[in-house]
């Protein structure tokens, strides 16, 4: 096994670790007045005061590879050590100490925010007082509607409910970092993102679905398929609320783009629960 393949085995376990402490914190810091204001959906943009940094090619770049892989692993209190096999996987000893202190110091210096960055016992944390981040912002809101969702306790929380979904539908524009260049350390952050999405959108919409709203409902859904066109799962609920909204038509339409779907992209069929949706619409 080679150096690189040894020290990316080891940076995937060492973020897993990490992601699962960190982003199992609630980043819970809903006020708009941080400086600096980070966008990791879809697209990579800083704001500064209210101003873009410029992210053109030059030397700010391995300071900017830097707050991503940290961002990655979580944002807070992440061990120099994983930073430094994701950024620099062929160095290390006092190379890759020197190479991550030298560059965390032009972060510093991009930003020029006192206590933005604070490292402690070689762990570096982007201080959330001075910092918006929309994927700590995705995960507040999420971790939010599943209380409303868990806690209810036949309280109507549709209002709430809605804000909340709206909210957090405009903010995902995107998969963690998707337009940036592929690293490993990106993808798991990425999948549980997306994951987390995916299934609030799913009991969400059960929500609207018991209270009659089918277009809701049926908006969530599309949604999801926007997402990933390949959960089956949303097919089903579209044809449901079709059918229960006497639009049986647009339910078969869903059926036979489920089914193109599936083919095309992982060659098989629908399974019996979607065919049983089908033959009931057919009857």
């Amino acid at each position: 096994m080679s150096v690189k393949t040894q020290a990316n085995t080891r940076i995937d376990r060492l973020s897993q670790d990490q992601q699962v402490r960190n982003w199992g914190q609630l980043h819970e810091n809903p006020a708009t007045d941080e400086p600096v204001r980070i966008h990791t959906l879809g697209r990579f943009g800083i704001q500064l005061n209210g101003s873009a940094i410029s992210l053109a090619q030059g030397r700010k770049q391995r300071p900017f590879e830097m707050l991503k892989a940290l961002l990655a692993f979580g944002g807070r209190e992440v061990h120099a050590e994983l930073l430094s096999q994701a950024l620099w996987p062929d160095t290390d000893g006092d190379v890759a100490q020197n190479s991550f202190d030298v560059t965390l110091y032009r972060l510093r210096r991009i930003f020029g925010v006192k206590d933005l960055f604070i490292v402690q016992d070689r762990r570096l944390t982007l201080n959330n007082e001075h910092a918006w981040v929309d994927a700590w912002e995705f995960e507040r809101l999420v971790n939010h509607g599943e209380r409303l969702l868990n806690h209810r306790c036949g309280a109507d929380i549709t209002d709430e409910l809605a804000a909340n979904s709206d909210r957090l539908l405009h903010l995902y524009q995107g998969s963690f970092l998707e337009r940036e260049a592929l690293n490993g350390w990106t993808l798991g952050l990425r999948e549980r993102l997306r994951s987390k999405l995916l299934r609030y959108i799913m009991d969400t919409g059960h929500v609207w679905e018991n209270r009659g709203d089918w277009d809701i409902a049926l908006r969530l859904y599309h949604k999801g398929l926007e997402i990933d066109p390949r959960i089956e799962a949303f097919y089903q609920r579209m044809m449901i609320c079709y059918k229960a909204s006497s639009r049986t038509a647009e339910a078969l339409v869903t059926y036979h783009h489920c089914c193109d779907i599936l083919q095309g992209q992982l060659q098989i069929s629908p399974c019996p629960e979607t065919l049983a949706l089908y033959e009931a619409l057919r009857n």
